[in-house]
């Protein structure tokens, strides 16, 4: 089960907050929402969170606050009332999605913020789906070593195998001791030989694996490019 994605709110004024969580309410899909004040957001360590929306914040403090938040890694969406505040934050913060304050501005912020949080999900994915594929990289390497290295061994063993079997036909003239060792041979060939067949097995289940693998990251690849 996935989590649920976090969205940040941060806005001084309440009714900010109050109007965007109850529209996003009437979605099917709502995240998990924390809301805060500037000074509770700059008195917390860190933030754990995938989304930071910033809405009406007191005079001032917009610029430390957007630094604050672009030198981190979290998406962005800051809400302005004049579009002469949005060409300065947009140019200022290349980062930070802007999006000015409308008449139906829940609407639009809503939509975009169910955008961003689509990208990261696929973000994440891929992240995923690449470090699972170099894992599978290199057991799939191993894999078709030990594929590649099963020729040359069975052909040994059979070798081994064949003489063993001739020694304990022809075994009248070898003492007790010598008889002993030959069946010794011959026994532990044999476990050699079921050895490498389960071996043979896993390397083959190992590069089906990788296949799926790469498919998937391929698939995941492809639906961020379709959305970006």
């Amino acid at each position: 089960m996935q989590n649920s994605p976090t969205v940040l709110i941060i806005a001084d004024d309440t009714s900010f907050a109050r109007d965007l969580s109850g529209r996003w309410q009437m979605e099917r899909n709502v995240p998990a929402i924390t809301v805060v004040s500037t000074e509770l957001f700059h008195a917390a360590a860190e933030v754990e969170c995938d989304l930071v929306i910033v809405g009406p914040v007191r005079q001032g403090r917009l610029p430390n606050l957007l630094n604050r938040i672009e030198s981190g890694k979290h998406s962005v969406i800051c809400v302005l009332e004049t579009s002469e505040e949005t060409h300065t934050i947009r140019k200022q913060y290349p980062r930070t999605l802007c999006l000015q304050k409308h008449e139906s501005w829940t609407e639009s912020l809503v939509l975009l913020a169910h955008e961003c949080l689509k990208r990261i999900a696929l973000a994440a994915r891929l992240r995923k789906a690449e470090q699972s594929a170099g894992t599978m990289a290199s057991q799939a390497a191993l894999g078709r070593y030990m594929l590649e290295a099963r020729h040359d061994f069975n052909n040994s063993l059979t070798s081994v195998l064949g003489n063993a079997e001739l020694l304990i036909m022809d075994c009248i003239g070898l003492p007790d001791h010598a008889r002993d060792q030959v069946k010794t041979i011959h026994e532990m060939s044999l476990h050699l030989h079921a050895v490498m067949q389960r071996f043979s097995s896993i390397a083959m289940e190992m590069q089906a694996v990788e296949k799926q693998s790469q498919d998937e990251t391929e698939r995941v690849s492809h639906a961020s490019f379709v959305s970006s």
